[in-house]
């Protein structure tokens, strides 16, 4: 009676791989012929679609769908960064521009403002000239006493109360 080397296998633990009689040449022969029968013939199936896998070119189109919306904005972000990087640009052109008209402006209103300008203008446009020592003529006052008192009037007993009388109400703010 000869033990099958899968069942011996099989309950001794040991490997198939350093069973030698399956390299033996007289058994070769009888070997072959017991695989076929042993081993089962596969069976096709048929594989039925099933509802998860009706589902999936949708969910592709889908995912497809959103990865492009996600690739047009970053697209669009990068667009109207470049456009506000190239006025900000131009901006800062403008105003460096700006900068070296207010310099020259400066410079020449400093230039304008010089005495010797001033005189120049004051001589050909207004026909002025400078002042010589003949034009100047010098005025004497009288340094003595120049004040006069006045007179006192005598007045009657009734006008010294008719204007004690006015001051007060005058003082009261009648």
């Amino acid at each position: 009676m000869a033990i099958n080397t899968e069942t011996k296998h099989q309950y001794t633990r040991q490997s198939t791989a350093y069973d030698f009689s399956l390299f033996d040449t007289a058994q070769r022969k009888e070997r072959p012929q017991k695989q076929e029968e042993e081993q089962p013939k596969p069976e096709l199936k048929m594989v039925q679609a099933s509802a998860a896998k009706a589902g999936r070119p949708i969910a592709v189109i889908f995912i497809a769908a959103l990865f492009l919306a996600v690739f047009i904005m970053f697209l669009y972000s990068k667009a109207q960064l470049s456009e506000i990087n190239l006025k900000v640009s131009e901006e800062s052109a403008a105003y460096e521009q700006a900068q070296i008209l207010n310099t020259q402006l400066q410079n020449e209103l400093n230039g304008s403002v010089s005495i010797d300008n001033v005189e120049e203008y004051a001589v050909k446009q207004l026909g002025m000239q400078k002042v010589n020592n003949s034009q100047e003529k010098y005025v004497e006052m009288n340094t003595g006493a120049m004040t006069e008192t006045a007179k006192e009037d005598d007045k009657n007993i009734f006008e010294v109360i008719f204007d004690w009388c006015s001051d007060a109400l005058e003082y009261l703010g009648f």
